[in-house]
């Protein structure tokens, strides 16, 4: 397997302090090459002092999130996205329906734009990001909805107007053929991951063209179509059918994995979505941890 290809990257860091610490521990065994950063659960203070000894070879997004937990801005400021305690209350499909209405479209289109400068802004002003060669993602891949993304250019061009610079976006782009060459690569897939591959590949052709504009790289993404079952035995075949495609390309491949564990009692009233939870709390986080290591040689 050619690395220079490969970027292993574990989504969720400071989603809770376990999922975190699993998250360093990974760091720490050099398995890793990229960590996304949640930056606006309650737990973010306590856990940005884990990265002080972080490896600076690993690269650092933020991962922009209107799903869960408090805006980073006043609920004034944002009252389209938050409830009255100030958490998201927006779903993915209420982002997509908004974009088609011209109503709503444009304020809340504002308002997010606002509090991804206001996200981005608050790694910077922790210090684990740099703000000259800033990443960007989200959670739940929320970015990719055509008002997200238009949002979330306009944001870009704000921060680069205060001396930020933005490297890399990231493209959900899971080419669904690559998972029909065995059954190995095929067991247990999940329809509703398959649907949300066609999805986000969808959304893709306009983000890759905004990428394009901007000089931005636009690499594929393994771990929609596994998304929750990134095990080693499926990947190990899957991964070489998209080293080969990637090569051919000249693109990277981000092998998106979520090892960091979350415990019950870590499940606070700002954990919003039910379906997250179930996520979050899933055991298959641990399966993922496991897969790294193994797919790098490491024992677990």
């Amino acid at each position: 397997m050619d690395k220079t290809i490969f970027d292993f990257h574990a989504d969720d860091f400071a989603v809770s302090l376990s999922a975190s610490r699993d998250i360093i521990s990974l760091g720490d065994k050099g398995v890793i090459d990229s960590i996304s950063i949640i930056p606006n659960m309650s737990i973010f203070d306590e856990v940005v002092p884990l990265l002080k000894s972080f490896p600076q070879t690993i690269e650092r997004s933020v991962h922009l999130n209107f799903v869960e937990g408090k805006s980073c801005l006043p609920k004034e400021t944002v009252p389209d996205l938050v409830d009255d305690e100030g958490c998201f209350r927006i779903s993915w499909g209420s982002l997509l329906l908004t974009g088609f209405n011209p109503a709503r479209r444009k304020r809340v289109k504002e308002q997010l734009a606002a509090e991804i400068v206001a996200q981005v802004e608050k790694c910077i002003e922790a210090q684990i990001v740099l703000p000259d060669a800033l990443r960007l993602d989200s959670h739940q891949h929320t970015h990719m909805i055509p008002l997200v993304q238009d949002a979330l250019f306009e944001a870009v061009d704000r921060l680069e107007k205060k001396d930020r610079k933005v490297v890399f976006v990231r493209n959900s782009e899971d080419p669904i053929r690559l998972y029909f060459s065995s059954f190995k690569t095929l067991k247990s897939f999940s329809a509703a991951n398959m649907l949300k591959c066609m999805i986000l590949n969808l959304f893709s052709q306009k983000l890759k063209k905004k990428l394009k504009e901007r000089n931005l790289p636009a690499g594929y993404l393994c771990g929609v179509f596994y998304s929750g079952h990134m095990d080693e035995e499926r990947l190990s075949e899957v991964l070489l059918a998209f080293e080969r495609l990637a090569g051919k390309n000249k693109r990277k491949v981000e092998v998106l994995f979520h090892p960091g564990r979350v415990r019950r009692e870590e499940i606070l009233p700002e954990f919003t979505k039910p379906g997250f939870v179930k996520f979050h709390l899933s055991s298959n986080r641990h399966i993922e941890f496991n897969s790294i290591c193994k797919l790098s040689g490491v024992s677990v």
